[in-house]
């Protein structure tokens, strides 16, 4: 009977235990967005936090620390306690593009310093033309490119962009030297494009999706690895031969590295019920955002593989931002 208790004892000792690992410490979980209030992904963040705080029984609140492109919310998150109050909104452009382009400005590291919490949402980009342009498919410019290098001139809202990039890795993986010509935000650039002055843009789908259903532009492929559920006729970059072109925007939440296990998979499997809302669900396809579907344990593979992706394009394309 001792035995029986002693081993009862020891077992609900390492029960008590994994399951003060799965609680995050008393008080309030900050939720740190780095970036401005009102833009999607920051809207997608409190649609979250309002959700998630009566699931863990703790209120969640969003602390908005933008700067240098996300960088300067993302280290301030990589310095807190890895105790479960301090979640990071880790997105595409601080964690897999700045510490390439911006490495005096993102002194973290994406991979070692964060632990892996939930895939959130990406959003696919689309190449566009004019609707009074040549060019009716992507291979048009492809040709025009190889007869012309460097003469076909593609807009951009600005150098180091998503924008700019996601062009720059067709262009390398379909063998063709574009012109960038970098604007200073989407609207010039699409004035210039349907004015004649750059032959392409590529933007976010919910951006240009009304101007293609205007027919002010036409659209060529989308930048990610299926077809948009908006755009279902339009076909992929890499189905009009641009083999293992894939390229999307994309927000996660990471934790400060040193974050136990338990507690992260408890709050992906939180923030995974939140996001299985059909109401959350249509108004993520509403702001043109599809759920992602990396699972917590292969989402530290995904964020080094796109490290690597954009700092080879960045390399390739000889990319610098002042």
């Amino acid at each position: 009977m001792n035995l029986i208790l002693r081993i009862a004892a020891s077992t609900l000792g390492l029960w008590l235990a994994a399951a003060a690992h799965a609680q995050p410490a008393g008080g309030t979980i900050r939720l740190i967005v780095p970036f401005p209030p009102g833009q999607g992904a920051d809207t997608i963040m409190r649609l979250v936090a309002e959700r998630l705080a009566p699931r863990l029984g703790q209120a969640v609140v969003i602390d908005n620390r933008p700067g240098a492109g996300g960088t300067v919310g993302t280290e301030f998150a990589a310095k807190q306690p890895p105790d479960g109050l301090t979640l990071l909104m880790g997105a595409s452009g601080p964690l897999a593009i700045s510490p390439t382009l911006q490495p005096s400005a993102a002194r973290y590291n994406p991979v070692r310093d964060f632990e892996p919490v939930t895939g959130v949402a990406s959003v696919a980009q689309v190449f566009v033309v004019a609707a009074g342009a040549p060019y009716r498919a992507l291979q048009d410019i492809v040709r025009a490119a190889r007869e012309q290098p460097e003469k076909i001139a593609y807009g951009s809202s600005g150098n180091g962009t998503t924008q700019h990039l996601f062009v720059e890795q067709f262009a390398d993986l379909a063998g063709v030297r574009l012109l960038h010509v970098p604007y200073k935000g989407s609207a010039p650039a699409l004035v210039d494009l349907i004015g004649g002055q750059v032959a392409m843009v590529s933007d976010t789908i919910p951006a240009m999706l009304p101007h293609i259903r205007a027919g002010k532009v036409r659209a060529l492929g989308v930048t990610a690895e299926r077809r948009s559920a908006f755009l279902p006729d339009v076909p992929t970059i890499a189905e009009q031969g641009v083999r293992g072109y894939a390229a999307e925007g994309w927000i996660t939440i990471v934790a400060p590295a040193g974050t136990p296990g338990p507690l992260a998979d408890r709050l992906d499997g939180e923030i995974r019920k939140v996001l299985a809302e059909p109401d959350l669900r249509q108004k993520l396809a509403d702001m043109g955002f599809v759920e992602m579907t990396v699972s917590r344990a292969a989402l530290r593979s995904f964020i080094g593989a796109e490290l690597a992706k954009w700092k080879k394009v960045i390399e390739t394309a000889k990319i610098k931002v002042e």
